[in-house]
């Protein structure tokens, strides 16, 4: 992003977005003020207040950013998979290069805010829904399709609401292993611990 020194016209909504989106990852929701992106981008108040008219305005529009983000990277994972191996699409960067620590402040931030629970529900439905059809294209049953892309999302979000900031590689071990009970239930068998690499110790959350 262009940060610093630049003419404050010459930074788009976007560019805010973006500041808005790194602010939530490091601190929270609470730490979202006018004071801290204008203090992130080198600009001054008057420089928002040009695009947004405070911080509820500027909260809603960036939360559809990252909604657009979101189906446009879940699109091109989709479009990524090789028939071959459709469950590689399981394992995309923790699920389509999520930024975690963004989406653990969404989380949070839905709790209380009803704009921001809907944004959240819909890019989790959108997540669950895409799974369930990948796997029913490999051939499995719906039931049984929609159970394992629930338990993937269950693996994401638990992941995210234990750790701070998320241990990628931790992430994509276990995403491995619900690889491989995809690839099992596929063929129609039961899906068995793979039993090839420890996951170690916990990660503790801060």
């Amino acid at each position: 992003m262009r940060y610093g020194t630049e003419v404050a016209a010459t930074y788009t909504p976007e560019d805010y977005f973006e500041a808005g989106l790194e602010v939530l990852a490091g601190s929270g929701p609470q730490a979202v003020t006018v004071a801290a992106l204008c203090r992130r981008l080198g600009v001054t108040k008057g420089s928002f207040y040009h695009h947004f008219s405070g911080i509820p305005d500027f909260m809603q529009r960036v939360l559809g950013h990252w909604e657009r983000q979101e189906v446009r990277r879940a699109l091109e994972a989709w479009a990524r998979a090789e028939r071959d191996k459709p469950t590689e699409i399981a394992k995309l960067a923790a699920t389509w290069g999520i930024r975690h620590e963004a989406e653990t402040a969404i989380r949070a931030l839905a709790r209380t805010d009803a704009s921001a629970a809907e944004v959240l529900q819909r890019v989790d439905d959108r997540r669950e829904h895409q799974l369930a059809g990948l796997f029913e294209m490999l051939g499995m049953e719906e039931g049984r399709a929609r159970v394992l892309a629930r338990v993937g999302m269950a693996i994401l979000i638990g992941t995210q609401q234990r750790e701070h900031p998320v241990d990628r590689r931790r992430l994509e071990q276990m995403l491995g292993e619900y690889q491989q009970w995809v690839e099992q239930a596929a063929s129609g068998g039961r899906p068995e611990p793979a039993g090839r690499a420890a996951l170690g110790p916990a990660r503790r959350s801060r």
